[in-house]
């Protein structure tokens, strides 16, 4: 008995310190997103279809944001989503960086 305790002490220590260490990293090392992909990604459909000819629809916005690709990029959204990504395209060129 004195064994299955000492067992199950210590994979809940273990596993408390691995779970503050991934706390700590995943602080220390937070990938900060632009506010403008993130805009855009919202607008986008979410299809995931990769009929705009990227992986998904984050890096769709990505390469808008980038100007890498055109407003209407999704074909799957339509004019609605492209002009939605227009909007939001020319308000972040208004306001100062």
């Amino acid at each position: 008995m004195k064994d299955l305790l000492v067992s199950v002490g210590t994979l809940g220590v273990l596993g408390a310190l691995f779970g503050a260490l991934i706390g700590v990293f995943a602080e220390k090392f937070k990938v900060e997103e632009s506010p403008l992909v993130s805009a855009i990604y919202e607008v986008l459909p979410h299809g995931e279809c990769g009929a705009c000819g990227f992986p998904g629809c984050h890096p769709c916005a990505e390469a808008i944001a980038e100007k890498r690709a055109p407003y209407d990029a999704c074909s799957v959204g339509g004019k609605e989503v492209a002009d939605k990504v227009k909007a939001i395209m020319e308000e972040a060129e208004k306001s100062p960086s």
